[in-house]
């Protein structure tokens, strides 16, 4: 899978053959096609690992006594620079979006990332913390804006902009408590 990435990274995922990904890795075309079916067999499970990785530094700077929002924005953050760690793997996984082969199992992790995200914001709201939103609503738009803002950073390699941009999104859904008597608002809303 290490020669792999480094073919697509160099040269684009539709241009490298099984062929050439069984030279890279010193093997002969036999084995790739034991371990894998095809090309994008290998890219599904190769992609599958590189989204696995990121996600769970992701998850480790969730601080189980912090906030949601807090934790989205950390968690984030932590997302983008995993993309800025990976090094050539970031052009793979920018490829990736639009190789429909790849796609269809991203999609798969994608759905199962939105029930996820869906129970934890649940769970928030329930505790007060998030504005009383629909859930899985909430979690796709959020999700929604996370990826475009992963293939923002993929493309560009910046990734200040677009945590600016993810946090002023996050911050309005927090729910302030109001002083003694009042009812909470979200951030911003009121006094």
């Amino acid at each position: 899978m290490s020669a792999a990435l480094r073919e697509f990274a160099s040269r684009g995922y539709q241009q490298v053959t099984i062929e050439e990904i069984a030279e890279a890795a010193g093997v002969t075309k036999g084995a790739v096609y034991y371990w894998f079916t095809d090309k994008d067999d290998l890219g599904r499970d190769l992609q599958h690992e590189l989204w696995d990785r990121i996600t769970t530094r992701a998850v480790g700077e969730f601080d189980a006594d912090g906030d949601i929002v807090t934790n989205l924005r950390r968690g984030f953050e932590a997302h983008l620079a995993s993309l800025q760690d990976l090094g050539e793997a970031r052009f793979f996984l920018r490829d990736a979006w639009v190789i429909p082969g790849l796609d269809a199992a991203g999609r798969v992790d994608h759905d199962a990332a939105i029930e996820m995200f869906a129970g934890m914001l649940q769970a928030a709201i329930q505790r007060g913390e998030l504005v009383a939103l629909d859930a899985e609503a909430l979690a796709r738009v959020l999700l929604g804006a996370f990826a475009e803002g992963t293939l923002h950073v993929l493309t560009t390699g910046s990734p200040g902009p677009t945590v600016a941009v993810i946090q002023h999104l996050l911050e309005p859904l927090r729910v302030v408590p109001r002083r003694r008597g009042s009812a909470s608002t979200p951030q911003g809303k009121g006094r």
